[in-house]
């Protein structure tokens, strides 16, 4: 009898560590489980928030008063000016909407041309260190989460890959022989590219600062590869994620017109 009972003792304690192993494993993937749709839901939310974040200059300049936009103290007025003389620079700033200054002000813009080959850091043609984002203190908020660097630049490339007519104003008759309507004088195309960063994922912080710039000195990559004499280029937003940033860019044409209105009659 006392065998039987020392046998049973010990299938019990056996079934017990096995119950005991099997929950501490169930446990350990339930944890790497929970783990893992963390992270998921984490970089989802990163995502967003740097698209949203890097789409709001985007907006600002759709929403703005062309008018005010096109004079020369801002970036866009400048750069369809400057562009006559020497096309296919871009014109950079850093987006600081917590700043007193005018969004995309001269004052605070840097030019550069793109580089030779398509693996070198662009040069910088005028300004300074005003147009680089500074990855430790330019923050688009007082979150102090993300980073905004804006490029403008005026094309050079036809509209090819476009359907006829795409860009035809309203009013514009065809038959008449004019591409214009009578009361638009000129259109001109930018396209700006918004590069949102978040820096707090940034194992070295001088790598990452070195893909944007900090002046004349020590320029960085260009923004916007959508040329055809940059097609392929790397760029500020390629040598981040090869960090292992997170980035988003984005880049979208306007087309601006430029209309005369009569106020009196001759």
């Amino acid at each position: 009898m006392m065998y039987m009972r020392s046998s049973q003792r010990g299938s019990t304690f056996i079934i017990v560590m096995f119950i005991l192993i099997l929950i501490t494993i169930v446990g350990v993937l339930a944890i790497r489980t929970s783990m893992t749709t963390l992270n998921i839901a984490t970089n989802t939310q990163v995502g967003q928030f740097l698209s949203q974040t890097a789409d709001t200059p985007l907006n600002q300049v759709y929403n703005s008063d062309l008018s005010k936009m096109v004079d020369l103290s801002g970036v866009v007025g400048f750069a369809l000016q400057d562009s006559k003389l020497e096309p296919g620079k871009e014109y950079i700033f850093c987006y600081r909407p917590t700043s007193s200054q005018k969004f995309g002000g001269s004052i605070g813009v840097a030019v550069i041309r793109p580089p030779a080959d398509k693996d070198s850091k662009a040069t910088v043609a005028q300004g300074g260190s005003t147009g680089f984002c500074n990855l430790k203190t330019d923050f688009g908020s007082n979150r102090e989460a993300v980073v905004t660097q804006v490029a403008v630049k005026i094309p050079t490339d036809p509209l090819s890959d476009l359907e006829a007519g795409v860009l035809l104003s309203e009013g514009t008759n065809l038959s008449e022989g004019t591409i214009l309507p009578k009361n638009i004088v000129e259109q001109q195309r930018i396209r700006v590219t918004t590069t949102a960063i978040f820096p707090s994922f940034a194992k070295d912080m001088d790598a990452a600062q070195a893909c944007i710039g900090k002046d004349a000195t020590q320029p960085g990559y260009i923004s916007d590869n959508s040329d055809t004499s940059t097609k392929g280029f790397r760029t500020i937003a390629d040598c981040l994620v090869s960090l292992g940033i997170p980035v988003n860019s984005q880049t979208q044409e306007f087309n601006l017109q430029t209309l005369f209105e009569q106020t009196e009659n001759p």
